[in-house]
């Protein structure tokens, strides 16, 4: 393989697509947004927004949120919550097929693969990004995901957001799976 620089602007490398839920203290009203800029480590995500946006003022250290994983059957869904107006984006979410509940007054996104609810402990804002640090307490995971006790990563169908420049994708990741070391141990067979 030949390598050649590639210089972007913006890059990324394929990262889960989620929508974001919380209802505003304030109103009450739903708050949904689509995101991809994240990480998870334990019982902690950071996700990374833009700091100058409508949202960014409102998600503040002690919300409460659920992360909502999609599959790319929820890829409509996905593009509502990430371009359609504030106004009516609950309506639009809703006469598409998103099921809104709650749990412990924190809304979640029952269509998803996988929703997680956490509360903002701590941000930081670095050159124009806000880095939320989400302390996870529950997750919830589609029972049609779970056979034996363990969690059937080959149906795991999570969607993902790449983009070089202005080029912008959602790609499902669907394949085999292979466990940890297993490339390892394939390789060693081979010899």
């Amino acid at each position: 393989m030949t390598k050649i620089k590639f210089d972007s602007p913006m890059f990324y490398a394929g990262f889960p697509v989620f929508i974001a839920l919380t209802k505003l203290s304030k109103t009450g009203e739903i708050l949904a947004t689509t995101y991809s800029s994240s990480y998870m480590l334990n019982d902690r995500l950071v996700m990374g927004i833009g700091a100058d946006g409508q949202t960014a003022s409102e998600l503040t250290e002690g919300t409460k949120l659920s992360i909502n994983y999609l599959s790319e059957n929820d890829g409509l869904l996905s593009d509502i919550a990430g371009l359609v107006s504030r106004r009516t984006k609950l309506s639009n979410l809703t006469e598409q097929g998103a099921i809104l509940t709650e749990i412990d007054d924190v809304p979640i996104l029952e269509n998803g693969l996988l929703s997680i609810i956490g509360k903002i402990d701590k941000i930081l804002e670095i050159d124009g990004v806000k880095h939320l640090f989400v302390k996870i307490t529950e997750r919830y995971i589609s029972d049609s995901l779970v056979k034996n006790d363990n969690i059937d990563w080959g149906n795991f169908d999570s969607l993902e957001y790449f983009g070089a420049g202005k080029e912008r994708i959602y790609k499902s990741v669907k394949s085999d799976i292979t466990a940890k070391g297993g490339f390892l141990k394939a390789s060693r067979k081979r010899k």
